[in-house]
């Protein structure tokens, strides 16, 4: 009897495991559009041969992802939650749109990053001195699926995993805020 096991369940799983997160978008690309149809059509068969191994595999709308079991973030997972809400923050500033962080290319190095205030701070925070650190993240967090990089051009596009991000960010830095001012009232 022929095992069930689906087409491209080792590269599948590989990416999984590297942090990769699935997203509908990955519909459009020539490589990863295989790869996405696969788990969306057979995640039940995915999520039950990881688990065996000891990994929970989950869908966020229509992303799809590894859960981590320990909930501690790394130093490069502090980055990336910074680094994407400061790069909204920003990007919201100067007038652009929630929606064109999803679906055009952003020169993220014209931003301000590093100006005084909470930016400088927060960066520092997370173990970010210049852009050069910002830059290097964009590259290692475009393999987990949440950006679109291009270094050439230092052009980005936030990918639909980003949005999780974004939205976590939102809701501690509002958490954050309120108790800050019942703190001072």
């Amino acid at each position: 009897m022929p095992a069930d096991v689906p087409p491209h369940s080792a590269e599948i799983c590989q990416r999984l495991l590297r942090g990769y997160q699935f997203s509908r978008s990955d519909l459009s690309s020539g490589d990863l559009g295989p790869l996405y149809a696969e788990l969306d059509d057979r995640f039940v068969w995915f999520q039950n041969h990881l688990a065996a191994s000891g990994f929970s595999l989950v869908r966020d709308g229509e992303v799809m992802l590894l859960e981590k079991e320990q909930k501690e973030l790394t130093n490069e997972e502090r980055q990336t939650v910074v680094t994407l809400f400061l790069l909204s923050d920003l990007w919201l500033e100067q007038g652009g749109s929630y929606a064109d962080l999803f679906s055009m290319p952003m020169r993220w190095f014209d931003l301000s990053w590093l100006r005084d205030g909470y930016g400088r701070e927060y960066l520092a925070q997370v173990g970010i001195q210049d852009l050069d650190t910002i830059e290097d993240l964009w590259r290692r967090i475009a393999r987990k699926g949440f950006v679109t990089y291009h270094p050439e051009t230092r052009t980005l596009t936030l990918r639909d995993p980003a949005a999780r991000i974004l939205t976590m960010a939102r809701r501690l830095h509002q958490h954050l805020r309120s108790a800050e001012e019942d703190a001072h009232a």
